[in-house]
């Protein structure tokens, strides 16, 4: 086993993204296997339970919510890792699970779902210095083999746009690429080359789709790639909670309509 996965840095990242290791508590309210969401009856069972958990008004919402949910638990640390620790991080989607804690007997604090990461997690850094050949294989995993497939399912069931689904993903990892004054010189290379490669370089195949599904939510500050201020899509979460993202695309449409 890479010695990442008992590094400090590893554990740290796990901490901060509330990631469980091993299997998920056994008083747990209600768990799924990442692997049974690709089966579209267990997923449309799953999310008819979420949307009620959660206080979403359909199915629809909930699957947009649990796509940004995702996006966080699980997409987020595994390009953290292959970003900022050189790392590409592998798991089982059949022995890791979302699970919901018992809020009664204070065990978390949303109704939003958990990621417990069971059975056997592997680490591999770059060989031979190729660095771009080691970062496509990553992402390649990350988002063709694993994520793709779980989206498309979401989507069937919610029924719910790949292209909300993808922005929901885009906004949960575009602030681990977002410019700061930490990080070292070299560090900062890094993150705007694998930024320009998740959203501009890389091609549809690596997402298991027929183009880049980041491009669109991209934009070119003069500088550097960075993600749009606004939304393209909306995520429909002021549905469930009555006010606007702080990105939403209908802040300014309601603005407009107020106005005329």
């Amino acid at each position: 086993m890479d010695s990442y996965l008992s590094s400090a840095s590893w554990k740290q990242m796990t901490e901060d993204y509330s990631i469980l290791p091993g299997e998920p508590p056994a008083d747990s309210v209600r768990t799924i296997a990442l692997s049974q969401l690709l089966d579209e009856a267990a997923c449309r069972d799953y999310i008819s339970w979420l949307k009620d958990y959660i206080g979403a008004p359909d199915t629809q919402v909930a699957a947009s919510m649990l796509a940004k949910r995702i996006g966080y638990l699980w997409i987020a640390p595994l390009l953290s890792a292959m970003t900022f620790h050189n790392r590409k991080v592998s798991f089982s989607m059949d022995k890791s699970f979302l699970y919901h804690p018992d809020l009664s007997a204070g065990q978390g604090d949303t109704r939003f779902p958990f990621l417990a990461l069971g059975g056997l997690l592997t680490a591999a850094a770059p060989l031979d210095n190729n660095r771009a050949v080691w970062r496509e294989e990553a992402v390649k995993e990350i988002f063709a083999v694993h994520l793709a497939p779980l989206l498309q399912t979401l989507s069937a069931v919610g029924p719910v746009s790949m292209a909300i689904l993808w922005e929901n993903i885009m906004v949960r990892i575009a602030p681990l690429y977002a410019p700061g004054t930490e990080e070292s010189g070299q560090e900062q290379q890094r993150m705007r080359e694998d930024f320009t490669y998740l959203t501009r370089i890389a091609p549809g195949h690596a997402f298991n789709m027929r183009r880049n599904p980041f491009t669109r939510f991209t934009e070119n500050n003069g500088r550097i790639q960075v993600a749009r201020r606004k939304r393209s899509t909306c995520c429909f979460y002021y549905r469930m909670s009555g006010e606007y993202c702080v990105k939403c695309p209908k802040i300014d449409n309601e603005n407009e309509s107020q106005l005329k």
